[in-house]
């Protein structure tokens, strides 16, 4: 039976700069797991390594539970890279941030009773011993996984397929030119087409990058895979207009929750529990002018000024993006409108699962998404949202939740008056919990079958 390889490159540049990752490889992973889940013998990881300076594989099953919690202190090790270090877990430290000494005495203490197993330390400081003990606690040393060059395994007939964001990854872009020279399939899913669609809130580096990516890529592809029927759309239109061709498979994502493990209560920050110690509708994702936060926020500020209205705190978690400066300023500036909206900066899962389950309801509100994870997220908790009525957003959100223009923020206020009205919400939680919503088991099975499968046609 052939092999399938899936590129985990963007996963280990994560492990380097980053302590979470994004929605794109949190959706690479769950597939992934499905893969294994599948066919267990016959799926491997393959990745450029920046030390080793080579493109390698190894068996899936090596890593994959590792990957599917994100566990740094276990990935890096086990790959032989460095990743980026945890920040000390006490935000108490920030008053003596000009106190150097007084400082570094505290974290010798903070480390000498995390040692000891001392949580009552902890405990007096509103600080998170379990969080301490997972960062800094020794550790069995964890064996390196074998690595092979991915020349060395793969066949003629074998299967590599980039889930995540390579683009601009020109060592990956050079071994899947090699591996398609050497007969193995080569496959790309599609997230979105966001530089295309709106050129003027991207990066403009990243954006050439992209464009050349994609348009490179058609030189070895065999087959695209596309995360909705609107990106596939978008997707075909991109390569007739290069005239180029392009076999591309629908391989939508699912309307799952975050997947967070928890053993008894989520440990949460202090600002992620303030947040929540009110009613609050949830607005998950990046901080960037294409999630169009700044109309939404705008909505919140008109109805606050509203009377008869018990209006909800607006909780916005997501990590800071692309040309937020203005935006965020604002939100300082004004005390996040004086109370009635919060920016939590990059919540961990177990925080992100706490937040879906006690919001009132979920807002997504972008001007473009290539599918839209924090819709079906959302629905999986039984929360309905509001929702944009624009590029794959209804794909996701079905009839169980309430569209709005985005460009519109009179339309953007109505839906969210439809929301906040407790029969309106009640009867669309009813429609959720009768619908069967789309799992991460039916999108693993849906990309082994395109992966494994004759090349896909263009038009289904």
């Amino acid at each position: 039976m052939a092999q399938v390889f899936f590129d985990v490159s963007d996963i280990v540049t994560y492990i380097r700069e980053h302590r979470s990752v994004s929605g794109i490889q949190r959706a690479a992973v769950r597939i992934i797991a499905q893969a294994v889940r599948l066919r267990r013998d016959d799926v491997f990881l393959s990745f450029y390594h920046p030390v080793k300076k080579a493109y390698l594989t190894c068996p899936a099953t090596d890593l994959i539970d590792a990957l599917g919690t994100f566990d740094i202190e276990a990935l890096a090790p086990a790959l032989g890279v460095r990743s980026l270090k945890a920040p000390v877990p006490a935000q108490f430290l920030d008053r003596y941030r000009d106190q150097p000494y007084k400082q570094a005495v505290h974290v010798v203490r903070m480390r000498l009773a995390g040692r000891l197993g001392k949580p009552r330390y902890f405990d007096k400081r509103g600080l998170d011993f379990d969080l301490w003990q997972k960062l800094y606690s020794p550790r069995k040393a964890i064996k390196p996984v074998a690595l092979r060059p991915f020349a060395d395994v793969a066949q003629p007939g074998d299967t590599v397929c980039g889930l995540g964001a390579i683009w601009g990854r020109g060592k990956v872009e050079t071994a899947f030119r090699r591996a398609h020279a050497r007969g193995v399939r080569v496959f790309l899913l599609v997230h979105d087409l966001i530089p295309m669609k709106l050129p003027g809130q991207a990066d403009p580096k990243a954006a050439k990058s992209y464009h050349n990516w994609l348009l490179g890529s058609a030189e070895y592809v065999t087959g695209y895979l596309a995360n909705s029927e609107a990106t596939a759309q978008d997707l075909r239109e991109f390569l007739s207009e290069q005239g180029l061709e392009g076999k591309v498979h629908v391989t939508p994502l699912a309307q799952a929750g975050v997947g967070a493990t928890l053993d008894g209560p989520p440990a949460l920050s202090p600002l992620v529990h303030e947040a929540t110690t009110v009613p609050y509708v949830l607005c998950v994702g990046t901080i960037e002018p294409r999630k169009n936060l700044w109309r939404l926020v705008q909505v919140w500020a008109r109805l606050a000024q509203r009377s008869d209205l018990e209006l909800p705190r607006l909780v916005l978690a997501g990590k800071r993006g692309w040309l937020t400066n203005g935006f965020l300023a604002m939100l300082e500036r004004t005390g996040g409108l004086g109370g009635w909206v919060i920016w939590l900066d990059a919540p961990n899962d177990a925080e992100l699962d706490h937040l879906y389950r006690h919001c009132l309801f979920t807002a997504t509100v972008s001007l473009y998404e290539g599918w839209g994870l924090p819709i079906g997220e959302g629905l999986s908790y039984g929360k309905t949202g509001v929702v944009s009525q624009t590029a794959s957003m209804p794909e996701v959100g079905g009839d169980m939740v309430v569209y709005c223009d985005p460009a519109s923020m009179q339309s953007m206020e109505a839906a969210v008056l439809r929301c906040l009205d407790v029969s309106d919400r009640a009867a669309l939680e009813a429609r959720i919990a009768q619908t069967k919503l789309r799992s991460w088991d039916d999108v693993g099975q849906d990309v082994m079958a395109a992966l494994e499968g004759p090349s896909p046609c263009s038009t289904c």
